[in-house]
């Protein structure tokens, strides 16, 4: 059986402790902290919820933008609240855009090079993900930028969703980074195109990723993300997450 890790952004108007209990007792081992949760969370309740639960917090979630006006100064911040939380990986975007040009391609691998450096000085992963709309929103763009750096706490962070919404084959995508791949998640929730669920893009060849995830020797925690419900209570969150982890094992 496969080890599951959950992210906080869907629960982004509780506090941990309302739900990562809850998480924890359907055997989520790992929590990747969203924005919300780790911009003002006390380092003392982060040692309390690990504990109590015995889950890992395995990983933050940053959206910020490298090439906003402030984008380096606001990752470079966020890196100091990983570490003292004690928290090794920091999951980020690529920023840009889909149709940057090359000088704005330069720029941000510059200024990936920046955060990758000041991770490295306080023994940090930083992974990227790719993501429609951004610079990174393709197999190309990302293989380009993982290429132009190579540290070895610069990694991926594989989603086949996003490749399958770019137009590449998810199974390829993955065996062409493989190298450099450090963490996996899957979209989950109601996908907004078809109104299924439990995972978004429902055409994908699941047991074909599933298997290349296998293939390719990844042993972490899949993260699952559960978005598209609004409840009053974490627990219809917390319920499509397992439902979306039972779903995942029938795949491999």
């Amino acid at each position: 059986m496969k080890t599951y890790c959950a992210s906080t952004l869907p629960f982004s108007s509780f506090p941990l402790t309302e739900f990562v209990g809850k998480l924890s007792e359907g055997d989520v081992s790992a929590i990747e902290l969203a924005q919300p949760h780790f911009s003002d969370v006390a380092a003392e309740t982060i040692a309390e919820l690990r504990e109590e639960t015995g889950v890992r917090f395995k990983s933050m979630l940053s959206t910020v933008r490298v090439d906003a006006p402030d984008g380096l100064e606001a990752l470079i911040s966020i890196l100091d609240t990983a570490e003292r939380l004690s928290i090794p990986i920091v999951s980020i975007a690529s920023g840009g855009n889909e149709t940057a040009t090359a000088r704005e391609i330069d720029t941000i691998i510059e200024r990936l090079k920046r955060v990758t450096e000041e991770a490295a000085a306080r023994n940090l992963t930083l992974v990227l993900y790719a993501h429609e709309g951004s610079l990174a929103y393709n197999l190309e763009r990302t293989q380009q930028i993982l290429d132009a750096i190579p540290a070895d706490n610069f990694g991926f962070y594989y989603s086949p969703f996003h490749f399958h919404r770019a137009g590449d084959d998810p199974v390829v995508a993955l065996r062409t980074l493989s190298e450099r791949l450090r963490s996996v998640y899957f979209n989950c929730g109601v996908d907004s195109q078809t109104g299924s669920e439990p995972f978004w893009a429902p055409e994908m060849d699941f047991p074909a990723i599933c298997q290349e995830i296998d293939r390719v020797g990844y042993t972490e925690e899949i993260m699952l993300i559960y978005l598209g419900l609004k409840t009053e209570t974490p627990e219809p969150i917390v319920d499509g997450v397992l439902n979306a982890r039972a779903k995942l094992e029938t795949y491999f």
